[in-house]
């Protein structure tokens, strides 16, 4: 059975200006119970501007713990999304095993300087979330 967050969320930004150095802004959700049921995630958004986001996963944990992510492309068509959990990479590239579902806390929708300027403004909207299940 899958899970549903019918829920509709706008993250407004602006990063802040100057050198990049780490900036972002995220949209969190948190995650009750892990993530073993499940293989992935749905979910429909579009963005203000042309915009690659982070779509991450992160286990409970202090001291910023290391997350599972994927890039998407928005831009102002809305559109569906799926992200199979297998098809998401360690943050930093130097985690190596696997995610870890069993310990996963929040989801998050996220706009840094990977991908977009210092002191660039916009929103991202998200909704519909669909936990897809394993069967």
């Amino acid at each position: 059975m899958s899970r549903v967050d019918p829920l509709t969320q706008t993250l407004r930004y602006t990063l802040g200006a100057g050198r990049a150095s780490d900036q972002f802004c995220a949209l969190v959700g948190a995650i009750a119970g892990g993530l073993t049921a499940y293989r992935g995630v749905t979910f429909t958004a579009h963005a203000s501007r042309p915009t690659r986001i982070g779509v991450q996963l992160r286990p409970a944990g202090r001291d910023n713990p290391p997350r599972w992510q994927r890039s998407v492309y928005l831009d102002a068509s809305p559109r569906t999304i799926t992200i199979e959990f297998a098809d998401m990479r360690p943050v930093p590239r130097t985690v190596t095993g696997e995610l870890p579902l069993a310990s996963i806390d929040a989801v998050m929708f996220v706009v840094d300087t990977n991908n977009t300027a210092p002191g660039t403004s916009g929103a991202v909207t998200v909704g519909g979330l669909v936990w897809n299940a394993l069967h």
